[in-house]
């Protein structure tokens, strides 16, 4: 089933007002998880929540074998959603991130992929991600995404167990990728765009990181 492009303007906006990390900025970072997030959500309108693991395209290509219309009943073309056309220029507006995020850690992947895994997100986005108790510095992660070894990782400072919707999770991985690029120049007419960095929330209790998975 082919994605809606709610999210087509993911690299062309970005690349054009990137906050661009140093050279030497990059903290190298330890391996962050081994676990997929669990989704719970509705499948079908008017059913109970389910519960599925895996990364966010594994957990979407599963729902649509649960209910081939979950889209229209419950995903970004139903009128059920709580996901809107996204405009990268009214990120910072969005009370769901904070300004708490730095380039200064994780190592480069590729923009473009990290933009499929954000894609993904959004498309199950009526439903909680969920990661596993940690504590500050040693945060429970779980990878939500991973796409050519660009990972979104979902870190949980807390020591009870983290559940925050999708929605909110993509939300803060389109703020880092926003404000954490750089651009290499591949030969001809091509560039290559890279991203890593880390946003904190509101509370600071969980985070959402771009780094190698």
């Amino acid at each position: 089933m082919k994605l809606s492009s709610i999210f087509a303007c993911v690299l062309t906006a970005a690349v054009t007002s990137a906050a661009l990390p140093t050279e030497d900025s990059t903290q190298k970072a330890t391996k962050l998880a081994t676990t997929k997030i669990t989704w719970t959500g509705q499948v079908k309108h008017g059913e109970a929540n389910v519960s599925i693991t895996g990364t966010a395209e594994e957990i979407y290509n599963q729902i649509i074998v649960i209910n081939p219309n979950y889209g229209n009943e419950l995903g970004w073309n139903s009128h059920h959603s709580s996901v809107k056309r996204r405009e990268l220029e009214l990120i910072e507006k969005r009370a769901t991130t904070s300004n708490d995020w730095t380039c200064a850690y994780g190592n480069d992947v590729i923009a473009e992929s990290v933009g499929v895994g954000i894609r993904y997100l959004y498309s199950i986005a009526n439903g909680d991600c969920s990661a596993p108790p940690g504590s500050p510095g040693a945060g429970g992660c779980t990878v939500s995404s991973c796409n050519s070894g660009a990972g979104i990782f979902l870190c949980n400072d807390s020591s009870n167990e983290l559940h925050t919707a999708c929605l909110v999770v993509a939300d803060n991985a389109v703020e880092v990728l926003i404000n954490c690029q750089s651009s290499t120049y591949a030969g001809g007419n091509s560039w290559t765009t890279n991203t890593h960095g880390q946003i904190f929330s509101l509370d600071r209790s969980w985070n959402v990181i771009l780094n190698r998975c």
